[in-house]
């Protein structure tokens, strides 16, 4: 890959981000973009605790902290201590948080199934097993730069090979 397929890569995921990030703010008119991913992650995972939240949301405590505490206040969230733990806290949807995380799913679901009906059904599960790979590389990159294995990286002015 050369420069120009780079940026062009890049502005590629640009362009995606502002669309995503769009129909998310759209289908979390509820509640804050932060607050909206919180609640389906969770609801997900059943439950969570903050480390795990944090960390699975690459968000600082302190701004995770503020967010859950606003959905506690909402009754969408509720804080479970480990009975052999007490310094575990866990996070979970509330009877109410489960409500606006499916609706919030619900929406997103109709979306998603909007865009991928726009696809050939033949490449629908190739463009699904690319973004998937996308993902991935994504997480490895990221875990690499955690580790300090970021010099593996190759001069972007450079040829690199695919």
């Amino acid at each position: 890959m050369n420069l120009e397929q780079i940026r062009g890569f890049r502005s590629i995921l640009r362009r995606f981000e502002r669309v995503l990030g769009a129909q998310l703010k759209k289908c979390c008119t509820r509640v804050t973009l932060a607050q909206c991913l919180v609640l389906m992650e969770i609801d997900e995972n059943r439950r969570l605790t903050m480390g795990n939240l944090s960390s699975r949301l690459r968000l600082d405590n302190s701004t995770l902290s503020r967010t859950v505490d606003t959905l506690v206040s909402a009754k969408l969230l509720r804080r479970l201590r480990e009975e052999r733990d007490r310094r575990v806290v866990w996070i979970e949807l509330t009877a109410k948080g489960r409500a606006a995380s499916s609706t919030i799913h619900e929406e997103n679901d109709a979306y998603a199934l909007s865009v991928l009906q726009k696809l050939p059904p033949s490449r629908r599960g190739s463009v699904i097993r690319a973004f998937e790979t996308l993902v991935q590389a994504f997480l490895d990159q990221e875990a690499e730069a955690l580790l300090g294995a970021g010099e593996r990286v190759p001069s972007v002015t450079k040829e690199i090979s695919t």
